[in-house]
């Protein structure tokens, strides 16, 4: 990745992932590569990477099944917290996606494939445990 594509990713973080990041700078690669899996994984499976929806919630679950899976729960619910820390962010928006998350770091702590772990993902949407904000 070109400097300058990193620099604007890392500009686009929250205060706190920051933080978080220059106190665990080895946590970066694994932080993008579990990112850019969920987000292709999400696309494959419902041909978009939405907001708020079915895809975003597999999403979220995915991409912190794979970092308790790789840094560790407690890491991972560290940098969890930090990406939902901007006060742009709705509370229930928040809340969701906190929630989508914890049960995305449940599931990593399988220590599975990716491919396991989305399809752990995609079970626990098609239950119920993963939570969206669409009207049903």
């Amino acid at each position: 990745m070109p400097i300058q594509s990193a620099l604007a990713l890392f500009n686009q973080l929250t205060e706190q992932e920051r933080a978080y990041l220059r106190s665990h700078p080895h946590h970066v690669p694994v932080i993008m590569r579990a990112r850019e899996f969920a987000q292709s994984e999400a696309k494959r499976l419902f041909a978009i990477s939405g907001h708020n929806d079915n895809s975003g919630a597999f999403r979220h679950c995915l991409w912190f099944a794979q970092l308790a899976r790789d840094i560790g729960i407690t890491n991972a619910r560290l940098y969890t917290t930090a990406h939902e820390s901007s006060p742009r962010n709705p509370p229930r928006e928040r809340a969701m996606d906190l929630h989508n998350n914890s049960v995305g770091l449940n599931i990593g702590t399988t220590k599975q494939s990716n491919e396991a772990l989305s399809r752990r993902c995609m079970a626990a949407l098609k239950i119920g445990l993963l939570k969206t904000l669409q009207v049903k």
